[in-house]
């Protein structure tokens, strides 16, 4: 397992196929099953790992009804595909569950998804912007400011992006898509692998690639 050392994730990874890992993904290979998983610590910053290290666009919706954004699981897996370690940290969090869409893979509470994320988008354009230029265009469309406002929801200032996220430069142009897939793309347009949609209790929300 590549792990970067700049994220502040509590991992014990134990006997790890680490080489192995590293030369399937540049090779354009499926990943092989880690040989022992050994975790205590957030879910967030496990998600976030695993998406950089197997090359999938990973969201995260945080459960509103959690009173702290971090989320403590616990993993102890043997011979684990991603698939693997998905319904490993679900089952460690039951107030979760998770589905692949497409190229991305989501992890959203079981009470349900925001009802923000699934805003219909008519079209977006971007032209040569950084992520969060787009995501501030996107969340300024009148359909979003819209729902934003009959849900009386505030978008909070984004932080900025986690040393370790790539941020670059691209051109984007959508339509017919929501709120969560024109998301999705951005991520993975802008070369990061992970994105965190939260709200909090005095009615904001927050929306971007930093899980902390």
């Amino acid at each position: 397992m590549n792990i970067n050392p700049g994220r502040p994730v509590s991992l014990l990874l134990v006997a790890l196929v680490s080489v192995a890992v590293v030369i399937a993904q540049q090779g354009g290979a499926k990943p092989p099953p880690l040989r022992m998983i050994h975790y205590h610590g957030d879910m967030a910053g496990l998600l976030a790992t695993f998406a950089e290290d197997y090359g999938v666009i990973i969201g995260l919706e945080a459960d509103p009804r959690k009173p702290k954004p971090e989320v403590t699981i616990d993993l102890d897996l043997r011979d684990a595909t991603l698939r693997d370690i998905l319904n490993g940290i679900v089952e460690s969090e039951p107030g979760y569950q998770w589905r692949e869409s497409a190229e991305y893979i989501e992890v959203f509470p079981t009470s349900g998804s925001s009802i923000l994320l699934d805003t219909p988008v008519a079209s977006f354009r971007v032209e040569d912007v950084r992520r969060g230029e787009a995501m501030n265009q996107l969340m300024s469309l009148p359909e979003v400011q819209a729902l934003m406002i009959s849900m009386n929801l505030k978008l909070r200032p984004a932080s900025p992006s986690p040393t370790w996220a790539k941020d670059e430069k691209f051109s984007l142009n959508l339509n017919g898509v929501t709120l969560r897939q024109a998301m999705q793309r951005i991520v993975k347009q802008s070369g990061a692998r992970f994105w965190m949609f939260r709200t909090y209790d005095d009615g904001s929300f927050s929306i971007g690639t930093d899980y902390r």
